[in-house]
């Protein structure tokens, strides 16, 4: 994340009173999805940058210009070579054609400065596969360097001579008069190369708006350095869904879950079930209880049930057999003891008070009946008498003790109802109302008092007692049963929502990451529009400054450059207006306009003050440009090239030309590819020169046996045809434009015409001419003998017979002639 960004938005967060957790959010999302991920996992927060003070001094960084471009054994470049370069502002084109180990050098640099390539990226596996040079092994590149402060330094990138994979080089970086450093870290780059790369690639030029809606408002974001804000809504954004995608999945279950339950109706813990599965954030305490069995009686839907399963009575068939033993046997020994115990127990009382009197006393009448004589064989007959009716009062009593435990006994048997069976219990009604009424006939006993009503309970006992015992078991094994089967229907839905509970415990714990990632997202995209008021106004500005030098002669115009939309709806927006007229969008603008209008998008960011880099790179800036864009294309990097080292790669001959036209200063340096992928550069400003260069080079190669006869004869031609052209197009450019005429209309004319003879015609005359004023001018053999070489021999191939060195004399010669535009 860039400082400056990392400063504004924090500025902004602390202003809004954004929470510490969500800010921590914010700044890891825009650093990068690594960091987003360790926040979100638990690790360490992201460093906060220091707040931005309007009133401090910002050193300016340094600007670093590029000395020198050494490649060898990388792409189309086989020995050493190493293209110079100016340390200054100032605009220099490198042109070689197709295949000239140009582009390899354009590469180079982009790979050592950024480790990567726009072509690489893209996923071209070719390119990848095919980076090492097959004509030689060493391969390293190295980029000379000055910055203003640091002085000269190099970047080296050195790959082993057994390494297969591009990016296993071994990156060095060495200030001048220090020890070499590995790796590139201490330039301090990084964020610069992101956000205002300095090197345009033809591929990436061409593909910036050709893409979608979306890879066009992602294209410019990137180069307008507005990326970060972008990626960091992205990675919310995804990790948003991700960690909602299983309360989505978990929200459909749930609801499957509550239907499941609502077919069971007979089982009360589905019932509830269902009700808490209604809710979207249900009473998870509640459900865990319900599907464990540890819910409290208090809410436990099965409890009564539950109890019926376990109820048992207090006492046994055989426990009511014998108390109702024990009344008949009390019963049966007190009607033997005899019944009258309180006037016997009288009568014995006032006999042995007589005796106590005799035995105070003496002999005396009987006090009671005055009849009878108390003396000492009465008393003697009392004692034994009184001994006999106390055994027999004894017996009496005990009797009537052993009948009174024998009636409590039988109504401790006599237990009440409990309150569970009046509840009531639907799924067991049978057997309740069953168990019910016999409790109750059981409870209907006869009263116990005397010895009738004590039998009669007796028999109670023991008529009942089977039927009570047989009404609650019944009753006991039809709970059990019924929640057997309720358990039964229960057990795989209860299985399915402790599931359900356990992924749902999961997803509870994202909600606090959720709740934060949502504020952070919230508050990024309230805020995204305004960072890019402020990101592309100076860009836009200078965008249409840019374009109003490179539409040239193009009746279209563009309005201001916004960026609107989001996710699958985002998408850049360029009016366009064609001769005033609102056109609506880029459909109206020609490949070429588009490779203009991308510059004019770039150039504003890549040459912003704040960018270290004071060097600026394209290669083929100028493939589908009409010639008038090419000539404002010139304009345009002259003006930066003021100020900048301004680098041109060209395969294309008119960006030269349009340079030479101009007047505006430039060097020209030109790649030329030899055997073995042996590349050269050299400073040339003339192609004819450089073709005719070329076309003795191949002579020379086939005199030393470097090249087949048969090859030199079909490439000859060739080669010695674009001599003939190139200095035709210049004789023919050169002075048309000089007299005024539109380079468009020259354009047309020129492609109009079919063959070198045609063009030839061009140059010498400026316009078609009869037949006959041709075959006067080629009167001289060397000009009829170059043209034929040049001609037709460009597809037959260079005749049998024919002397190769002696056809490209004649072609020199016929090249001078057209130079010079001798008649």
């Amino acid at each position: 994340m860039s400082t400056e960004l990392a400063s504004w938005v924090l500025d902004r967060l602390v202003a809004d009173e954004i929470a510490e957790d969500v800010i921590d959010v914010v700044l890891a999302a825009l650093t990068g999805d690594d960091d987003l991920d360790r926040l979100l996992g638990g690790g360490t927060a992201t460093a906060r940058p220091e707040p931005r003070r309007e009133d401090s001094a910002v050193r300016a960084p340094g600007g670093t210009f590029l000395t020198e471009i050494t490649v060898e054994g990388f792409r189309g470049i086989g020995p050493s070579t190493t293209l110079p370069l100016s340390p200054r502002p100032g605009l220099t084109i490198v042109a070689g054609r197709n295949g000239s180990g140009k582009s390899s050098l354009s590469e180079a640099l982009e790979f050592a400065t950024t480790r990567t390539t726009y072509r690489w990226k893209k996923g071209s596996k070719l390119w990848q596969e095919h980076w090492r040079n097959l004509h030689h092994k060493p391969a390293r590149i190295r980029i000379g360097l000055v910055e203003e402060v640091l002085g000269r330094f190099t970047i080296s990138h050195r790959w082993d001579d057994d390494a297969t994979e591009l990016g296993d080089p071994h990156p060095e970086l060495q200030f001048r008069g220090q020890k070499k450093q590995t790796g590139l870290a201490a330039l301090g780059w990084a964020e610069a190369l992101e956000q205002l790369r300095p090197i345009l690639s033809y591929d990436e030029l061409g593909g910036m708006l050709t893409g979608t809606p979306s890879e066009l408002h992602d294209a410019i974001s990137r180069v307008l350095g507005l990326g970060e804000i972008a990626a960091a809504i992205k990675g919310i954004d995804e990790r948003l869904g991700e960690l909602k995608k299983p309360a989505r999945s978990l929200a459909a279950r749930r609801r499957e879950l509550q239907e499941q339950a609502k077919g069971l109706p007979d089982d009360l813990r589905a019932v509830q079930a269902a009700k808490l599965l209604r809710k979207q954030d249900p009473d998870v305490t509640a459900l865990r209880d319900l599907v464990t069995g540890a819910a409290a009686p208090a809410t436990d839907p099965l409890v009564p049930i539950r109890e019926l399963s376990r109820l048992t009575l207090p006492f046994t068939a055989d426990d009511a057999r014998a108390a109702s033993a024990a009344l008949r046997t009390a019963v049966s020994r007190l009607a033997d003891a005899g019944s009258d115990a309180a006037r016997r127990a009288a009568r014995l009382s006032v006999l042995q008070q007589a005796i106590r009197l005799h035995r105070d006393h003496g002999d005396m009448p009987c006090p009671v009946c005055a009849g009878g004589e108390l003396d000492a064989t009465w008393a003697d007959e009392q004692h034994e008498h009184v001994a006999a009716e106390q055994a027999a009062l004894a017996e009496l009593t005990e009797s009537q003790q052993a009948l009174d435990r024998a009636r409590a006994r039988a109504a401790e048997l006599l237990v009440p109802m409990p309150g569970l069976l009046a509840e009531g219990e639907p799924l067991i009604a049978a057997e309740l109302t069953a168990a019910k009424q016999a409790w109750a006939a059981w409870r209907d006993a006869p009263t116990a008092g005397g010895s009738t009503g004590a039998l009669a309970r007796a028999n109670h006992l023991e008529q009942r007692v089977d039927d009570l015992h047989a009404a609650v078991d019944a009753l006991r094994t039809a709970a059990i049963e019924r929640l057997t089967e309720l358990d039964d229907q229960w057990q795989p839905l209860g299985t399915r929502i402790a599931a359900w509970l356990g992924e749902w415990d999961d997803a509870l714990r994202d909600r606090p990451a959720i709740t934060k990632l949502e504020a952070a997202l919230t508050w990024l995209r309230s805020n995204d529009k305004e960072l890019k008021e402020q990101r592309l106004a100076p860009i836009r500005e200078g965008a249409k400054r840019a374009w109003t030098k490179l539409r040239q002669e193009s009746n279209v115009d563009i309005g201001d450059i916004t960026l609107e939309g989001r996710k699958t709806s985002r998408h850049l927006v360029i009016p366009s207006m064609v001769d005033g007229v609102e056109a609506g969008s880029l459909a109206v603008l020609s490949q070429g306009e588009l490779h203009a209008l991308a510059l004019a998008l770039f150039l504003p960011r890549a040459t912003m003050a704040d960018s270290p880099f004071r060097f600026l790179v394209l290669d083929d800036p100028v493939q589908a440009m009409d010639p008038a864009k090419v000539d404002g294309l010139v304009e345009l990097l002259a003006e930066f090239a003021e100020h900048r080292q301004v680098i041109v790669f060209s395969h294309d001959d008119r960006l030269p030309a349009a340079v030479r036209r101009s007047g505006k200063g430039a060097t020209i340096l030109t790649v030329e590819r030899g055997a073995d992928s042996h590349v050269t550069v050299t400073q040339n400003t003339d192609p004819a020169t450089r073709y005719l260069a070329d076309a003795f080079a191949m002579i020379t190669e086939h005199q030393h046996e470097k090249l087949t006869e048969d090859a030199l004869r079909r490439t000859l031609p060739g080669m010695l045809r674009f001599a003939v052209e190139a200095a035709a197009k210049d004789r023919f450019f050169g002075e048309r434009l000089g007299s005024g005429a539109s380079l468009l209309d020259l354009e047309q004319t020129w492609n109009d015409t079919q063959t070198t003879r045609q063009r030839v015609e061009l140059a010498i005359y400026g316009e078609p001419q009869p037949s006959h004023v041709m075959g006067d001018w080629t009167r001289p053999p060397y000009r009829k003998a170059g043209l034929g070489v040049a001609g037709s021999a460009m597809h037959a191939g260079l005749k049998v017979g024919t002397d190769p060195l002696g056809a490209a004399r004649d072609v020199e010669r016929l090249v001078d002639d057209v130079r010079q535009g001798r008649q």
